[in-house]
């Protein structure tokens, strides 16, 4: 395939790549980050509203989002939400981007981190903060640790090089379901990374800009005993994984 077939075949099939945005209390960033990916990347995208007490679902539907409101706290609870909202309401979905709404991430690398997986190169793709040295800095110290620690200990497991466990990231719907994901909480990333390298799925890491939060503070690394709360159902997520589960090819 040429790089101008090529191109055309990644424009057109960014049509098909739905964006959840996981949100609580992001009004702010959510204003400005809405906007950018319904005009530069795809027009459907899907905001969870995990019990926010601001504007976000207003602001969020006002800039052109799908709006899901989930009571259940909890990332994993928003991620889950925002896949019964597609299996229910898409008939043939073909590639899913988790992405977070607090505006740290940035948009521009939405098509960076898809692009292997729109092309048929790859089946998932995450981006890695743990790069760029301006992205490092930008994560809490308790969230440097943590991502090298689990990566590190992912990549000794499955011998497959990982190097973080950032929020950016896409697959296509087939192989998202294939892993029958279950966290609710804190363990939604590790659950996903762990499937992934233990299923043995083609994957791949594109570095990409994180940036420092401009307003409120981290929902887990922002709070030492939260993150020691989220680095226990962490871990004890890995050991489910790595005991109990098994791969499987199913579809929604």
């Amino acid at each position: 395939m040429s790089k101008d077939s090529e191109s055309t075949h990644m424009s057109s099939n960014l049509t098909d790549l739905i964006v959840i945005i996981p949100a609580r209390n992001e009004e702010e960033a959510l204003s400005e980050l809405i906007p950018k990916v319904i005009s530069s990347i795809t027009k459907k995208v899907i905001v969870i509203d995990n019990r926010s007490t601001d504007r976000t679902a207003e602001v969020a539907q006002n800039a052109g989002a799908i709006v899901v409101h989930q009571k259940r706290l909890g990332y994993g609870s928003a991620c889950l939400s925002g896949m019964k909202f597609i299996e229910t309401n898409y008939k043939t979905p073909k590639f899913v981007c988790f992405f977070d709404g607090d505006g740290q991430s940035s948009v521009e690398d939405i098509i960076g981190v898809a692009y292997p997986v729109l092309s048929g190169k790859s089946q998932y793709c995450q981006g890695t903060r743990m790069i760029y040295e301006s992205s490092i800095r930008a994560l809490t110290s308790m969230a440097r640790i943590a991502n090298r620690f689990f990566s590190k200990i992912l990549t000794l497991l499955w011998h497959q090089t990982i190097s973080d466990l950032g929020p950016l990231r896409v697959m296509t719907w087939k192989e998202l379901c294939a892993l029958n994901m279950k966290s609710s909480g804190y363990g939604w990333t590790i659950e996903m990374s762990s499937k992934i390298l233990k299923s043995r799925k083609t994957h791949c890491e594109i570095p990409v800009q994180y940036k420092h939060r401009k307003t409120g503070t981290s929902k887990i690394s922002g709070n030492f005993f939260t993150a020691i709360r989220a680095a226990f159902v962490m871990s004890l997520t890995l050991l489910q994984v790595m005991i109990f589960w098994r791969p499987k090819f199913e579809i929604c």
